[in-house]
């Protein structure tokens, strides 16, 4: 062998030898690595769920844990916030979907490679947006003031728009809008906010409103007790006239504004008196002034009452059947004074004159002031309910008073 060929074998095997030399020592020196990060999943292709009117559910942050692997030198380089780890939700619908991860190492030159990823697939809640029209509730909390009442509560606003994930919008029971009424003796309208609440009464979070506030009117009533008056129009038929009216209720229960407590009574609509005939009672309707109604709407009132027929009597009696008072006991009529006779007419109802008798009626004559000799005594009828004196003949007695 030449001594050129065996100087080229040489410097080969040399060669060799160093690298072989180098790659241990590197090896030794700066060994391959691994390490573990925990890294938040970036959520790409939002636009994609918006342009289907999906929202996702859960999780709301995911984050997964990725394994990478490098020479030390690199990996002590290397920083979490070089992983891009993301998931693409554009192409998926509604409800449980597993979207797998994905990752890529940014701004790094180096050896270092990622190895794992757990997990490799997220699973997701994807929910549609929905939007539905709710009836909107008047609640009231607190009391008015004793003598006041509540009207009716109206708003503008008869119903709230809500809007939000589908699963979320299902929940929602009603929404409501409340109103405190304590101390409250007017009407007013004011602004209230409203609040959609579940099954529970609990607030539902994550659904929007529209309107968030609503006027409401809350009409505030003052109430009164006022007497009942019957009015009537035309008359009864002669002789007859209308007896023993009584109102049940005699007294009514009204509402409304503040000129209320200057009412002193309330008429009823005006009824024909003869419509009265052949009945015993009659439910009337009243006549409110403008603004005030019945407490409750559903009292009645009736009339009830009695048509008599009116009609005279006459009565004949001695002054032996009249009450004589007080006579002196040394006093006496004569036996032809005692047979005069006193004629009275008495005029009323006629199922009272039927009933009455000479024994029934109270004829006094007062001889508290005779004297012995000619006297001219009053004849006094005493008085009887639905019945008056139409005449008393004679009106004056002439009488003789003797002594015993």
């Amino acid at each position: 062998m030449s001594k050129k060929k065996s100087d080229i074998t040489a410097k080969i095997t040399c060669i060799l030898i160093a690298i072989f030399l180098w790659s241990f020592v590197m090896s030794e020196v700066d060994p391959i690595r691994t390490k573990q990060y925990n890294v938040k999943v970036a959520l790409n292709n939002i636009s994609a769920l918006d342009r289907q009117s999906l929202v996702v559910m859960e999780p709301q942050e995911v984050t997964v844990n990725i394994e990478v692997s490098g020479k030390k030198s690199d990996l002590h380089r290397f920083l979490s916030s070089n992983i891009n780890a993301f998931v693409d939700l554009s192409g998926y619908s509604e409800g449980q979907v597993k979207i797998p991860v994905m990752t890529s190492l940014i701004g790094q030159t180096s050896g270092v490679s990622i190895t794992d990823v757990r997990p490799r697939e997220i699973l997701f809640t994807l929910d549609r947006l929905v939007t539905k029209e709710m009836p909107l509730i008047i609640n009231t909390t607190g009391e008015l003031p004793e003598n006041y009442v509540l009207g009716d509560l109206t708003s503008k606003s008869k119903s709230v728009l809500i809007s939000g994930p589908r699963t979320w919008v299902n929940e929602v029971n009603k929404v409501i809008a409340s109103v405190d009424l304590s101390e409250r003796t007017s009407t007013t309208t004011e602004a209230f906010g409203t609040v959609i609440i579940d099954d529970e009464g609990k607030e539902v979070r994550g659904v929007s409103k529209e309107p968030n506030s609503v006027d409401i009117t809350i009409p505030v009533l003052r109430t009164v007790s006022l007497p009942i008056e019957l009015i009537t129009a035309n008359e009864l038929p002669p002789n007859f006239s209308i007896t023993n009216i009584n109102i049940t209720p005699s007294a009514i229960k009204v509402k409304g504004n503040s000129n209320i407590a200057n009412l002193q009574k309330i008429n009823t609509v005006e009824v024909d008196i003869n419509s009265l005939l052949g009945k015993s009672a009659l439910e009337v309707e009243l006549n409110f002034p403008e603004g005030v109604e019945l407490l409750n709407p559903d009292e009645k009132v009736i009339i009830k009452y009695d048509i008599e027929e009116t009609t005279s009597k006459a009565f004949t009696l001695s002054v032996r059947d009249l009450n004589i008072r007080d006579l002196d006991n040394k006093l006496t009529l004569t036996e032809d004074d005692l047979g005069q006779l006193v004629k009275i007419n008495l005029r009323g109802y006629k199922s009272v004159l039927d009933d009455l008798s000479n024994e029934d009626l109270n004829v006094t004559l007062d001889l508290s002031n005779a004297v012995e000799g000619n006297n001219s005594v009053e004849v006094i009828v005493e008085e009887i309910k639905g019945v008056k004196v139409e005449s008393i003949n004679p009106q004056k007695l002439s009488l003789k008073i003797i002594s015993f």
